[in-house]
């Protein structure tokens, strides 16, 4: 008889068939009304996704030109659409590590987020999640309870609170000058004083879990205090990381114009980075979340491009995760092909279940301060080296080329390991010295 894993979870109380899914997105494709996104919801759900999102609901209705996807009305009058800009490290590496996304309006109605779920609902297994997210345009915690009041009587699982998006600041160059939507609306979580009151009352207006997106703004240590006051006033779980506002880089090649695609003026606008590169974001926040304020859990989110990812995040105390970047990038049947190597994986380790691995990473978890670093020295693998040169290259006076390959000077070497890095067929490590 085959042996069984069981990859389902659950967050804030609510179990999940498996711990991925796919991260809320907005209106930048025209997927709405809500019968409509059901078509790409169902899609999600027959890959496997554990949970999905009703995103960005805002309170108001749709107007004509929403209702009916005008889109030439909708860019004339607001920008309605966003753009993507593939980013790429360099000009010898070319995998993409980031989008860059900007867009006047991202949200949803009510009505289209019921419209989404009357859809989905005769077709919605009971151990998929359906989590709707609240966003209020404004500070005021009453005006924040009473859409989340609104949302809870759509029925959802779960309600998360959208504090870490950077769109409201994307349309001010001055700082000093942002209004309250823009310093506070999606950005919220960078200030506590403003947040926390805003997420006591959307807690005490339901009695469905509520939680919230991180946003990278708010910073380290600070991002600690967020997650126990948030615990304190009864949030279940938070997001752990959320696109930053950036600076696209400008077109060197081009007077120092924008490189997105059709913008007037040739602009370099405001925008949001996302995608791979905010993995590293989202494994500090997760990590260090889970290991110091443990009574919240952690939905780890961000830059996830591969299953490897998924068993990282919950080795660093996730309870579920989440991509679009991985969507983006590999296609809806990602979601399929990470359950199943997740599966496969917790069979080759003898898993069983995911609390077996979940926050094993966290042991390891140390400050500098607090380890010994080994005096060891580099060793070159002479069958995998190419004698390349690259590794003499740089600046480490410990390996020159000697005879057309590469020699260590063991008394210069510091066992730094920047040479394990530079080498790119892998052909340097660092050992104990004898």
């Amino acid at each position: 008889m085959d042996k069984k894993v069981d990859i389902s979870t659950t967050l804030a109380g609510i179990k999940m068939r498996s711990p991925f899914g796919v991260s809320p997105h907005n209106l930048d494709k025209p997927w709405f009304p809500g019968k409509k996104a059901a078509e790409l919801f169902m899609k999600y759900i027959e890959a496997g996704a554990g949970f999905i999102y009703i995103p960005a609901l805002v309170p108001g209705e749709p107007t004509d030109a929403e209702k009916k996807l005008d889109f030439p009305s909708l860019f004339k009058s607001q920008n309605y659409v966003g753009r993507w800009l593939k980013v790429t490290l360099d000009a010898h590496h070319k995998e993409v590590i980031a989008h860059i996304y900007t867009a006047k309006n991202l949200f949803n109605y009510l009505s289209w987020g019921k419209e989404l779920l009357d859809a989905l609902r005769p077709y919605l297994p009971k151990d998929v999640a359906v989590i709707a997210q609240v966003l209020v345009h404004d500070m005021d915690p009453k005006k924040w309870a009473e859409q989340t009041k609104r949302v809870a009587d759509l029925g959802p699982d779960i309600i998360e609170l959208n504090t870490g998006c950077p769109v409201g600041a994307m349309g001010h160059l001055d700082a000093k000058s942002l209004p309250p939507e823009a310093k506070w609306g999606m950005m919220m979580g960078a200030a506590p004083d403003v947040f926390l009151p805003v997420l006591e009352a959307c807690v005490k207006a339901t009695d469905i879990p509520v939680g919230f997106k991180l946003t990278p703004e708010v910073g380290y240590p600070r991002m600690l205090y967020l997650a126990e006051e948030a615990a304190n006033v009864g949030a279940r779980f938070v997001v752990t990381t959320h696109k930053y506002f950036v600076v696209p880089p400008p077109d060197i090649w081009n007077g120092g114009k924008g490189l997105y695609p059709g913008l007037s003026d040739n602009a370099n606008v405001l925008s949001d980075i996302g995608g791979p590169a905010l993995r590293f974001s989202m494994y500090k926040a997760t990590a260090l979340i889970s290991k110091n304020i443990p009574q919240i859990e952690t939905f780890a989110g961000g830059g996830i491009t591969s299953p490897e990812h998924i068993v990282e995040a919950i080795m660093l105390g996730a309870r579920a995760c989440q991509t679009l970047t991985g969507i983006v990038l590999n296609g809806i049947d990602f979601i399929r092909r990470a359950n199943k190597w997740l599966e496969d994986y917790m069979l080759k380790c003898g898993y069983q279940s995911l609390d077996d691995f979940r926050g094993l990473g966290l042991k390891y978890l140390k400050a500098s301060t607090e380890v010994e670093f080994y005096y060891y020295k580099a060793s070159i693998d002479r069958d995998k080296c190419t004698r390349c040169g690259k590794c003499a290259a740089s600046y480490c006076p410990a390996i020159s080329m000697k005879d057309g390959q590469p020699e260590v000077d063991e008394k210069y070497c510091s066992s730094c390991a920047m040479c394990t890095v530079i080498c790119p067929f892998d052909a340097i490590s660092i050992v104990p010295r004898e």
